[in-house]
Formats: structure tokens, sequence, C-alpha cells
């Protein structure tokens, strides 16, 4: 089991087309549909029900899905723990400016 697997069910189950989810995730649908079912084999459970459209989540999934925003989410905490580590202080920053003093 990967992130990038975990990443790929997560934007199957947002999406509910895996062809949408491969173009949204950057990567060709027959690599997300192999990563996905190599996930599914691993865990030897069925997480899409792929018989109807738009895809729908088993029973089983939802609970996958749900530990997948957990997990993904953490590993993205590493990231930002490493930069700041660095140095580095990342985010948005909005700054307005009236009509009037352009």
């Amino acid at each position: 089991m990967t992130i990038t697997q975990l990443q790929y069910v997560l934007a199957v189950a947002k999406y509910q087309n895996f062809t949408l989810a491969a173009e949204k995730s950057f990567v060709t649908q027959p690599t997300l549909s192999m990563q996905v079912q190599k996930l599914e084999d691993e865990l030897d459970v069925q997480i899409f029900d792929r018989s109807k459209k738009p895809i729908s989540i088993t029973e089983v999934g939802e609970k996958i899905v749900a530990q997948a925003k957990n997990i993904v989410n953490e590993a993205d905490r590493i990231k930002d723990i490493v930069d700041q580590e660095k140095g580095f202080i990342g985010g948005e920053y909005v700054l307005g400016i009236i009509p009037t003093i352009m």
C-alpha cells in the first residue's frame, strides 16, 4: 500500500469516475485503475462498485476512504514540518488596495 495509491482512491471517490480522477491526478486512466486494483487485491476487498455509473463506494470502501484522508493529510504534514525546520514560511498573502490610492 502506498500513499500514491491512497491518493488515487481519494480522487476516484471524489469524482466518482476513473477517467476524470486520472485527469485530475495527472496520470493516465489505465495507470490509476491499475493502482486502485492493486490496492484492492492487496487488501482483498472491493473499494468501488464499478457496476453502476457513476461509480459508488462500497461499505468497506467508505471506511477505507475516511482512513486514507487521514493518512494523506498526515503525509502532507511531514512536508510542512520539514519546511518549517528549513525556515520556509509559506502560505497565501493577499494585499488589497483601494482604487483611490492606485
